[in-house]
């Protein structure tokens, strides 16, 4: 078996630790292997975290074009196997059957048998006939003579090393599973001599189960016959010890450098790191799920090519399908793609679409493809059309005055009517978006369909150099790093690997063994052990019930420890056969010691931190979660008060001018017709809005603009050949909606008489306007009256409601008045006083 020593006080017997030619050392983690090397000046080849040596050693194997392939190899083999039945259905395990795959040859297995006794399901089944055929791969051969010539001289070539390697030196592996320990006994069979240190005492057993557990199987002895290379007792952590296990030796703690916060939201953690930022190998934060977290903070990398608009395009791409009806897709990714800088059509960029898109968002409920889009495109025209014709008939009176012109035309108060908005017309997005659905065809390939990769990314760069000249030149890079990217002839994968592809190439650069790399960023927890004995400062958040102490990793889903024993009984003898039932038993433990090996990194950093520790813990990160147990406890134990961590908000004092208020002159004023003076019987800010800023309403909202369309499908229903014409021209113009919901809001508007007109200088306008001034507007019987009172009567005194105005005018804003009118205000959404329905006391 293997050779075990270990040491009591970890910073004690590295401090002394030497490095002699011909030993290669690997750690656990990349922090650990960092400061090995600072403590003893080893060169990178000769220390090395464990997942750099396997990738040095099978460099192939281990390129993240492998995974890709044999997940393509994967899918092929299900579909050319799989009954119609159960295709889709082992398509969703691909990756499933990716991670079994992989374990089982780098564990070494070479065939997998069916044991009717264990009643194996469905998909294990398949994986024995997968197994067997993908086995003889090329890329699995090749590995697997690799592994098989694999030598001293070998190992010391590939990781550069002058002198041939005698010893392997393995350091405070806490997890050990089948693959890492076939891969240690193949070490020690080639003739190295694999030595494993690790931190134990014999007086805290249950502190360290971990290595209790793992290394009586690793070395197939008793903890008594491993060897004690240190044996210095470290005092801080001891409360913690204690608690952990009754045996630990009676001493005082003297750590006192231990804080307890608790963020009441994923904000407050944000604005925490701007004010304490993490500073690499000084102030540094480590977590469970630490994407999660930095999501939440400025230590997100922002060089991701997903991160900008050109990325969105590919983000959107893979939720389009092909269909025999053509591509299906939702609206959002319809605008994230047209917006993308990947659409051209002439000068026009589909990012110039922007606007118009938003306000289209309502009219475009519903659409499923390519070809609903521009049905909706093409009924938006001629929606256009009649409101143009309205335009038309009234130029000579109303010529470019916006309000005149909506006097003439009620469409006006719909937003897309309104050419001067938008940087593109519809008609050219019409053009655009035939563009973007012949680009979305060639790219995205049909079920099951492959494609050959090379034929695939030449295709890409064809769209690419017709439309990246305004491109941003970081954009430009990542693209041709892609292109550049030598790819095998005889590579063909479907959509889903092409994705892969796109996306491992566009992804941002990083190299966990460089020490200088990139911006910091909050670490995974089992970067702990090593960043404990570099920082200086340690912050350890996110202790959650969820996340701590964090749940054992499991073997690949398809895999059981009954099923390989059995198979490594049928297929190997002798030595071969111990070597893979004992890498079994220790993978087993290893995984089910994950509690303790929480537990220990937290003794751990507690006894051997350079300075201040923080435990924290994220309120809201996740749904029904709350702090872990140990938090709670180390607390107590600790003797500390809890800070929550809010902090005075700074202070800022400046000297505030006089601002005296210019008298408002009333000739602008006096020239507002009637109509729009409607709405200062509800809000002063209201008619401000309306009159001043827009001119007029403009409904952006679909609920107010089905209330538009009623109101004016039933006046123009009074004339001609009523319902029956609006049906026939108007219905159509909002395919958004149903014809049966049309009708329905037709049925449902009262009539109102279209030829009763007021006059507002040269133009006439039916005196009915006043409904779509203020839709379902409800007068109460408390509230004011004088303006619907006097615009209904031909009664209106225009200078009492100056007065009132002009009294509501303060010196930075308009008065506004709140209530159940505010539903009906095409300004809700930018007014700070405004009353939504779930704020409204109806009873």
């Amino acid at each position: 078996m293997f050779e075990v020593k270990y040491y009591q006080h970890t910073t004690h017997f590295y401090e002394r630790f030497r490095i002699r030619e011909g030993e290669i050392h690997l750690t656990q983690s990349t922090a650990l292997a960092q400061y090995l090397r600072s403590v003893t000046g080893a060169s990178k080849n000769q220390v090395l975290a464990y997942h750099s040596f396997v990738r040095k050693l099978f460099p192939n194997w281990n390129h993240p074009h492998t995974e890709i392939y044999l997940r393509s190899m994967i899918r092929q083999y299900i579909h050319q196997h799989a009954s119609e039945e159960s295709m889709d259905y082992l398509e969703k395990k691909v990756r499933d059957f990716y991670l079994s795959f992989r374990f089982l040859i780098e564990m070494g297995m070479t065939r997998l048998f069916d044991f009717p006794s264990m009643q194996l399901k469905e998909e294990q089944k398949f994986l024995i006939g997968m197994f067997e055929q993908l086995g003889n791969d090329p890329i699995v051969v090749s590995y697997r003579q690799e592994r098989a010539h694999l030598n001293k001289k070998k190992i010391a070539e590939k990781l550069d090393i002058d002198t041939d390697a005698h010893t392997v030196c393995i350091h405070h592996f806490d997890y050990i599973d089948a693959v890492r320990m076939m891969m240690f006994y193949q070490l020690q069979q080639i003739g190295l001599h694999v030595i494993f240190y690790i931190p134990f005492n014999s007086n805290a057993l249950n502190v360290y189960q971990t290595w209790r557990e793992i290394y009586e199987r690793v070395s197939g002895s008793e903890y008594s016959r491993w060897e004690c290379v240190e044996n210095s007792q470290p005092r801080r952590g001891a409360k913690f010890a204690r608690y952990l296990g009754d045996r630990f030796l009676d001493q005082e703690d003297p750590l006192r450098h231990v804080r307890f916060l608790t963020f009441g939201h994923p904000t407050e953690f944000k604005e925490y790191l701007q004010k304490h930022p993490i500073v690499k190998n000084h102030n540094e934060v480590v977590a469970k799920y630490e994407k999660d977290l930095n999501i939440y903070t400025n230590c997100t990398r922002n060089d991701h090519f997903y991160a900008s608009r050109y990325g969105q395009f590919f983000l959107s791409l893979q939720n389009c399908r092909k269909t025999n009806d053509g591509i299906v897709l939702t609206y959002d990714d319809y605008v994230n793609m047209m917006t993308s800088g990947w659409v051209q059509f002439g000068h026009v960029n589909g990012t110039q679409a922007l606007t118009l898109l938003i306000d289209l968002r309502s009219y475009m409920d519903g659409v499923k493809s390519f070809r609903d889009i521009m049905e909706r495109l093409q009924a938006l025209v001629d929606l256009q059309e009649v409101s143009r014709v309205f335009d038309e008939t009234a130029k000579e009176q109303a010529g470019s005055h916006r309000l005149k012109r909506y006097l003439s035309n009620p469409f006006r108060c719909f937003p897309y009517v309104h050419q001067s908005r938008y940087e593109i017309t519809v008609k050219q997005l019409i053009e655009c978006t035939k563009d973007l659905a012949r680009k979305v065809n060639r790219l995205l390939l049909g079920e099951r369909e492959k494609r050959n990769v090379r034929v695939y990314i030449k295709e890409l760069n064809d769209i690419y150099v017709a439309v990246s000249g305004q491109w941003e030149p970081s954009a430009k890079q990542k693209m041709e790093k892609l292109f550049s990217v030598s790819i095998p002839a005889d590579w063909e994968f479907t959509m889903e690997e092409l994705y892969q592809f796109i996306t491992l190439h566009l992804g941002t650069e990083e190299d966990e063994e460089d020490d200088d790399q990139g911006s910091p960023q909050i670490v995974n927890i089992d970067q702990l052990i090593g960043k404990t004995l570099i920082a200086h400062n340690m912050h350890v958040t996110g202790l959650s019930l969820r996340t701590f102490p964090w749940k054992q990793s499991e073997m690949p889903h398809l895999l059981t420890y009954s099923w390989l024993k059995e198979c490594i009984r049928r297929s190997f003898v002798a030595e071969n056969r111990i070597m893979r039932i004992n890498a079994l038993i220790v993978d087993y433990y290893s995984r089910n010691v994950t509690r303790n090996t929480a537990l220990y990194s937290i003794y751990h950093l507690l006894a051997y931190s350079k300075g201040q520790i923080t435990f924290s813990y994220i309120k809201d990160l996740y749904d029904h979660d709350g702090p872990s147990i140990y938090f709670t406890i180390l607390q107590e134990l600790y003797e500390q008060t809890e800070e929550v961590a809010e902090e005075q908000p700074d202070e800022w004092k400046w000297k505030e001018e006089t601002v005296v208020q210019e008298e408002i002159t009333k000739e602008p004023l006096q020239a507002i017709p009637d109509l729009l003076w409607l709405d200062s019987d509800f809000c002063q800010r209201k008619f401000f809005f309306n009159a001043f800023v827009e001119h007029h309403p403009i409904y952006e909202n679909d609920f107010h603009q089905q209330q538009a369309f009623a109101i004016i499908g039933k006046l123009l229903a009074e004339q001609g050949d009523g319902e029956a014409l609006v049906r026939e021209t108007i219905f159509p113009l909002f395919p958004q909606w149903t014809n049966a919901h049309k009708q329905n809001l037709l049925d449902t508007t009262y009539r109102s008489s279209l030829r009763t007109y007021k006059s507002y200088q040269n133009i006439y306008y039916p005196k009915a306007m006043k409904r779509l001034q203020r839709l379902g507007s409800k007068y109460m019987v408390t509230k004011n009256w004088k303006a619907k009172y006097q615009y209904d009567h031909d009664t209106f005194r225009i200078d009492e409601h100056i007065k009132e105005f002009l009294a509501s005018v303060q010196t930075k804003e308009i008065e506004a008045r709140s209530g159940q009118h505010c539903r009906m205000c095409p300004f809700l959404h930018v007014c700070k006083d405004g009353e939504y329905v779930i704020d409204a006391n109806d009873s």
